[in-house]
């Protein structure tokens, strides 16, 4: 244990892997950055920003994948079965966190770690294997081409029982812009081309196996917690997130109004009945793969072809933003489709979301008579499922149109011209998740302002109103969501604690209890300004400046059906820009959104940014 960290819960030391020398070093941190910056999202920007300089291109060698723990990985805790990539995302070429499931955390934990960095770039496919402090460098050339699940299952053939495996698929080998990582087969790093990191090192995947055992600093306390958190999950009935996990979401966001479908040119899908819970129940398996350490079990497992291999039945795993983006989105209510898109893409190692954006894109184009059938090969239409997995598979090929698709829909619009930039529907460069800002008030802004670009998962206004007046009254509230959001990703517990069953205020206890420092609900606000503000200057650095705030041409369409009949994101631009002018205000930065000299001082990053 590294004799500088003066508290529980973390080990006080960053593993540095070199892929082109095939060295590894110890860095040793100061309690004061663990204080400042936590772990997981907090810690990933603190490195990021220390070790990168401005314009470094994501996929040369000179990028950093920060694989992250946060200080409750390790601990006997629950809800903490998670962990955090963070890099410089070649979609967006700003900075990324990306948080997965699985047990690759508790394992770089329990190797005495609090990060595993990686850098370099191995001159032929190779895998690291990671066992306490002995790091080996194995040949993948038998692995280079094959999907995750098959990848996943031979790496744990052939290394210690137990080990958390995190693998890329054949996307993330061709460098495709929206490639991910899957972690234990049902857990993915989606969202910015982290996939395409991996690939660009020749690194085919991790595997973590440790044996040492953390402490938290007060085990009373800490055990408190857990029972208390985990009785309130147990007692609560009738809650069908329960049995049916985040599949319960399809038929709220279609009665508020914020599904997406047909590439958004919708908020409401008339299908969406037939991919409920209620319908595809009859396929799940039982089989849970959820994360470690995990009361709610959300993860479920369905029934399916192998798109690959018909006859052959295989389980998928989709989530609330597959069913909006490879469902909604693409005009397909098949249930059964919507798995085999959704067992494809993680066989190939693709973002839903992102790949299901490019594939409604280019069925946006091709209906508006924007894109020609001899572009693309065949009629491309919403609802078609045959053309969606056809053309997926293109996508992480880089086959004809899918080499375009491949770049993200900012640039594919950019390169097509043609009028299709307004169908490409993004916040700097990523994609929207499966949530129509035309539907809830203040939800716009949260896209506009995330740092990673177009992410849901950035704090929303606490507000059930649709966007029917003005947004200013929300805007605050937006910022304590952000911040207690900052908060989840660095501990790193899960997102669907935000209301139930672990409050804000029980993040801060479990934070105390296991590392002893004294965190309370003004320093976690605080805490989050920081973390914010420093990926704010980095991104400002890599050339974000007020004008890349802002939200696409679709989500200013007044919408003409459903729940959300009329609606915009915002009443007008006006407004818009007045709720920006009150968020740069309220975090401490200029009408451009530049953070001031004074808030850099007053946050305590003047020695890392000045």
């Amino acid at each position: 244990m590294c004799t500088h960290v003066k508290y529980k819960g973390w080990t006080g030391k960053i593993l540095w892997v070199d892929l082109t020398t095939k060295t590894t070093r110890v860095e040793e941190l100061s309690p004061g950055v663990y204080e400042n910056f936590v772990g997981g999202k907090g810690l990933g920007a603190y490195l990021l920003y220390r070790e990168l300089d401005t314009g470094v291109d994501p996929l040369s060698p000179d990028n950093v994948l920060f694989f992250m723990t946060g200080p409750l990985q390790g601990l006997p805790a629950v809800m903490v079965g998670r962990w955090t990539l963070v890099t410089k995302s070649p979609l967006t070429g700003l900075f990324l966190d990306t948080h997965c499931g699985g047990p690759i955390g508790r394992e770089i934990k329990n190797s005495g770690f609090d990060a595993i960095a990686v850098t370099g770039k191995s001159d032929s496919p190779v895998t690291i294997l990671i066992e306490d402090d002995k790091v080996t460098f194995n040949d993948a050339q038998n692995l280079w081409g094959k999907g995750t699940q098959e990848s996943t299952r031979l790496l744990h053939e052939s290394t210690p029982k137990n080990s958390a495996v995190y693998v890329i698929g054949p996307a993330g080998e061709n460098l495709v812009l929206s490639a991910m990582g899957c972690c234990e087969y049902a857990h993915q790093t989606g969202r910015g081309g982290s996939g395409a990191v991996l690939g660009s090192k020749n690194l085919k995947g991790v595997v973590v196996k440790g044996t040492q055992k953390l402490t938290p600093a007060d085990p009373h306390s800490f055990g408190a917690i857990r029972k208390a958190v985990t009785k309130k999950w147990n007692d609560k009935k009738d809650y069908d997130f329960k049995d049916y996990g985040t599949a319960v979401l399809v038929e709220i966001a279609n009665e508020r109004g914020q599904f997406p479908t047909r590439n958004w040119r919708n908020t409401y899908f008339e299908g969406y009945e037939s991919i409920t819970p209620e319908e595809t129940k009859q396929w799940i398996t039982g089989n849970h793969l959820s994360c470690p350490h995990c009361i709610i079990q959300c993860t479920h497992s369905y029934k399916t072809e192998d798109p690959n291999n018909p006859g052959v039945e295989v389980e998928s795993t989709p989530e609330y933003e597959t069913f909006g983006m490879c469902g909604g989105n693409l005009g397909i209510s098949d249930a059964q489709t919507l798995f085999q898109l959704n067992y494809l893409a993680d066989d190939l190692g693709l973002d839903t979301i992102g790949a299901g954006a490019a594939i409604g894109f280019a069925m946006d184009a091709f209906e508006s008579g924007l894109l020609e059938e001899s572009e693309i090969g065949f009629p491309l239409r919403f609802g078609d499922g045959a053309a969606a997995l056809k053309l997926m598979r293109m996508i992480a090929n880089k086959e004809g149109i899918g080499k375009v698709l491949a770049r993200g829909v900012r640039t594919a619009a950019e390169e097509l011209g043609r009028g299709t930039e307004k169908l490409a529907v993004h916040v700097k460069g990523l994609e929207v998740a499966a949530w129509d800002p035309r539907g809830k008030r203040g939800v716009g802004l949260s896209y506009a302002t995330a740092d990673v670009g177009g992410h849901h998962l950035r704090g929303w206004p606490q507000t059930a109103e649709k966007p029917d007046a003005s947004a200013i009254d929300v805007i605050e509230s937006m910022i304590t969501e952000r911040d207690t959001k900052i908060l989840t990703d660095s501990l790193v517990v899960c997102h669907f604690t935000w209301h139930f069953p672990l409050t804000r205020d029980e993040k801060i206890q479990l934070l105390n209890s296991g590392t002893g420092v004294s965190y309370d609900d003004a320093r976690v606000t605080e805490f989050g300004q920081r973390v914010e503000t420093l990926i704010r200057l980095f991104n400002i650095n890599e050339g974000i400046t007020r004008k890349d705030d802002i939200l696409p041409p679709r989500f200013w369409e007044p919408e003409t059906i459903g729940p959300s009949k009329g609606m915009k994101a915002f009443i007008d631009k006006e407004d818009f820009e007045k709720s920006l002018d009150l968020y740069y205000e309220l975090k401490g930065w200029d009408k451009d959104g530049i953070p001031t000299k004074e808030t850099i001082e007053k946050l305590g990053l003047g020695s890392i940014v000045l």
